[in-house]
């Protein structure tokens, strides 16, 4: 095999020529390591390839030998570097195997090494003092989105077919729009994992190539009771306003607009709503939620005998501690409250539909430099992520499966997402649907 043969198939393509015998393990890293090799200097997409790799435990298995990355950032093999993007947790390494982790290597993926992440998963670009800057492949002047950015370039350069991310704020979808990728982001509790997913706010999956990798994806990590996708043509809620009340981008809405006729000619019935939600009650709701499970990360390295402060911390990390700290419990305990009633108003007001069609991202790219862990003024931050990121959240505060489709382009040539999102237990109907945009 070659590295054009190696970069032109996905996950399933590649485990099926391992278990056939056509290649092996050994012959698909060392190209994987090949194409990194050509574009990491520049993308900055892996921060570690593991010296000695576990072997891989089942040659049989649907992932038989596929080069695997993992995030530098939860799930992770027992004795590996979990550095979570951050100085203060430089050297830290996993005590034990996740199950997530478990499962890939009982199907035999074989976990190969570590993708960049901004420190503590905060930003939806992947910058960092402890790993730099990484950059997206269809253009290095732009960011590959985050948190799961470098997960997101090395799917989107070729370099592996398929790579771990989580999502707690659109850190799945946003890179999937953006590098042009398949990001699905399960519903809460989908994907089981050992930390308790943020208290359900966050999700760990894959970005991929293919729908179809996603799907095994999903056979492999994915417990509990689905619903049955419906057997007759579907009703589709679609809105394209700016929820932070901005101007609409006009490549992501024409994307978006094509999106919906593409459905409707497959026999759907698309319809125009209205903004499903109280923004500012939403994003009032998940800061608390989300920066709650932050401090607690810091807590444990500090714990851990690690030193909090300047040195170790990025500018904005330590605003929004002390933003944080600064909470009263009933404010957090009013955030949960909130949780449920938001969540209660997006199924009474698209109770009639089957899923909801939005733009992934309200914009087209992100700058390098635009969002930073060196932002000092938490308002203006969370103002820039408004402008870009105002579809994501919600789908994280109400649990509800959600998808970046790459079904577009800008006119600038630059990939561009549409978002498919449905009550939980929906992640087969998602997956038919973004097939069938593709």
């Amino acid at each position: 095999m070659n590295l054009d043969e190696y970069q032109s198939l996905d996950a399933t393509g590649l485990a099926d020529l391992v278990r056939s015998g056509d290649t092996n393990p050994d012959e698909l890293l060392a190209l994987a390591r090949e194409r990194s090799d050509d574009v990491n200097d520049e993308l900055n997409a892996v921060v570690e390839w593991f010296d000695e790799p576990t072997p891989v435990r089942n040659l049989d298995g649907p992932l038989a030998g596929v080069p695997f990355l993992c995030k530098d950032y939860g799930s992770a093999e027992a004795g590996r570097l979990v550095e979570m993007g951050s100085v203060l947790a430089r050297g830290n390494r996993a005590t034990h195997t996740a199950r997530f982790i478990e499962r890939l290597q009982a199907a035999g993926a074989h976990i190969v090494g570590r993708t960049a992440a901004p420190e503590f998963v905060q930003h939806g670009a992947t910058e960092s003092a402890l790993h730099g800057i990484t950059r997206n492949p269809h253009d290095p002047t732009m960011s590959p989105g985050g948190s799961s950015g470098g997960a997101g370039a090395a799917v989107a350069a070729g370099i592996v077919p398929v790579a771990h991310g989580s999502d707690c704020a659109g850190s799945i979808r946003i890179p999937a729009s953006v590098c042009g990728v398949v990001g699905l982001k399960p519903g809460m509790h989908r994907v089981l994992l050992d930390d308790g997913g943020w208290g359900g706010i966050a999700n760990e999956f894959v970005l991929s190539r293919s729908v179809r990798d996603s799907r095994r994806f999903l056979d492999l990590l994915g417990d509990g009771p689905y619903t049955p996708v419906p057997d007759r043509p579907l009703r589709i809620a679609m809105n394209t306003e700016h929820w932070g009340g901005l101007d609409e981008d006009p490549d992501v809405l024409r994307v978006t607009l094509e999106a919906a006729d593409r459905l409707r000619s497959l026999g759907h019935t698309v319809e125009a709503v209205p903004v499903p939600v109280d923004y500012q009650k939403l994003m009032d709701t998940f800061y608390p939620l989300f920066h709650r499970w932050i401090a607690l990360d810091v807590d444990r390295m500090v714990a851990a005998g690690r030193v909090e402060g300047p040195d170790t911390l990025e500018p904005l990390t330590r605003t929004a501690l002390e933003y944080l700290r600064a909470m009263p419990h009933a404010e957090v305990d009013g955030a949960y409250v909130a949780q449920g009633e938001i969540t209660m108003r997006l199924e009474r007001e698209l109770e009639s539909f089957d899923a909801f069609l939005t733009p992934t991202l309200a914009r087209v790219s992100i700058p390098i430099g635009k969002l930073t862990g060196e932002v000092t003024d938490l308002d203006e931050y969370l103002r820039l992520n408004d402008e870009i990121f105002a579809y994501n959240y919600l789908f994280n505060v109400t649990g509800w499966p959600s998808i970046s489709v790459p079904t577009g382009r800008s006119n600038g040539g630059l990939p561009v997402g549409v978002q498919l999102s449905a009550s939980r237990g929906t992640e087969h109907l998602l997956l038919d649907l973004a097939d069938a945009l593709l």
